[in-house]
């Protein structure tokens, strides 16, 4: 594989990465109640929901934390030494993590009964950008090994293939990254929604958070 090949590569796992760390904060969002609101929402949803299910609900929250952190720790230390330090390690993260979304947003599919299927596009999002840095290190792993085995010289890129391949990325992570943060709490909070504003005798629309007290949005 060339120098501008892997530098590449590079810059892509860690624009996605950065893509991830947002989605896992939005996910963090959506799956922690207080934190769309005052601590009376999770108390209400205490009183219609097990103590197992708050408390699971609790630790995916934290364990989502953890991973935008630790995403967002990676993207910064690969950006500044332009390299991808440990990606053994980076493929078995992202791999588990990527199987725990996708486990998640099948079983929110085949929930029965079928009134309560839900798709989570905040997942959905993740699940395609996790993949996508899997299967740029497997191509990263699989072209070292033919040139292990090759003395071929590969050709350079110029500056503009590489520019224009960094812009293309670039867009593809924030239109995926984008779609998966409007979709959660956070983004709910974050950009009001279409409906009618009101009139001077009709009652007006409730805020962002009351909309979300009423709804009782969650993972």
């Amino acid at each position: 594989m060339s120098q501008t090949g892997t530098q590449l590569s590079s810059l892509y796992i860690s624009l996605a990465l950065l893509g991830i760390a947002a989605l896992a904060s939005a996910a963090t969002s959506s799956l922690l109640p207080g934190l769309s609101g005052d601590m009376t929402v999770l108390a209400s949803a205490a009183e219609t929901t097990s103590w197992i299910f708050a408390a699971s609900s609790w630790a995916a929250g934290i364990l989502s934390g953890v991973y935008c952190l630790a995403s967002l720790a990676y993207a910064f230390v690969s950006f500044r030494r332009g390299a991808l330090p440990n990606t053994a390690t980076l493929r078995l993260v992202v791999g588990l993590a990527a199987g725990v979304h996708l486990a998640g947003l099948l079983e929110g599919l085949w929930r029965a009964p079928s009134s309560t299927r839900t798709f989570d596009v905040t997942l959905a999002s993740l699940v395609i950008l996790e993949l996508s840095v899997i299967a740029v290190l497997g191509w990263r792993k699989n072209s070292e090994l033919r040139v292990s085995r090759s003395i071929k010289v590969h050709k350079e890129h110029s500056a503009m293939a590489v520019v224009g391949t960094l812009f293309v990325a670039a867009i593809l992570v924030a239109t995926i990254t984008t779609v998966g943060m409007a979709a959660s709490t956070a983004g709910e909070l974050a950009v009001p929604h279409s409906g009618h504003t009101g009139t001077e005798n009709g009652p007006a629309v409730p805020s962002n958070i009351e909309q979300l007290k009423n709804q009782g949005h969650h993972h």
